[in-house]
């Protein structure tokens, strides 16, 4: 199995932080910073992207649904002290609802993403009616998501696809200074909890580069 990712891709964490939970074993493609165009490990010209054997999968999602169906077995019992990792993206029973979740989740995160790309270029939500949309979007986004999530996480009793998937982006706006996001009360307790996680621990996101 092998991983192509930069250190500082929230999707990547994402997909990271998975098969650390997993107790999956892979090797590392590592380019911090943006690939070249002319020779992308996919299509999309972004990563995450996973190679099993003949199989190549990119978008973080996908690669996740595609690990908890193909490497149930792996997954470790846990001590109980921590929840254990949630067996399905979305849970059966709240399927929709959960996938209504995580995709208000992708949209926070692509506006987060979208808004730390525009910095280094002075392209900031003062400055652009654009990006001070992708700035309100966040802002509402989490607003929603502090309704859904509850004292123990989006899906009480498992550490789930949602919790990880919320978590990636927002330590990535905290390690960019990107925008000030606490002040729910829910998510900001969900973001602590986590942040303690051996599987997130074992993941960082790295220091920003300084010019020169």
């Amino acid at each position: 199995m092998k991983l192509y990712f930069s250190n500082g891709s929230p999707f990547a964490r994402k997909v990271r932080v998975v098969l650390a939970e997993l107790g999956l074993t892979y090797e590392a493609d590592i380019l911090d910073g943006l690939r070249p165009t002319s020779s992308p490990p996919g299509p999309t010209i972004a990563v995450p992207v996973l190679e099993d054997g003949p199989l190549r999968l990119w978008e973080s999602d996908l690669i996740v649904d595609y690990l908890l169906r193909t490497y149930p077995a792996a997954r470790p019992a846990g001590d109980g002290a921590q929840p254990p990792l949630s067996p399905w993206v979305a849970r059966p029973e709240r399927h929709w609802q959960d996938m209504t979740v995580l995709a208000t989740i992708a949209t926070c995160a692509a506006s987060i993403v979208n808004l730390r790309l525009m910095q280094p270029d002075g392209i900031t939500p003062a400055s652009s009616a654009y990006m001070a949309r992708q700035k309100a979007r966040v802002e509402s986004c989490l607003d929603w998501l502090e309704t859904q999530v509850t004292d123990e996480g989006f899906a009480p009793g498992w550490f789930s696809i949602m919790d990880i998937s919320f978590f990636c982006p927002v330590a990535f706006c905290d390690a960019r200074g990107v925008m000030p996001w606490r002040g729910r009360p829910k998510l900001d307790a969900l973001f602590d909890r986590c942040r303690t996680r051996p599987s997130m621990i074992a993941t960082p996101i790295d220091p920003p580069r300084r010019p020169g």
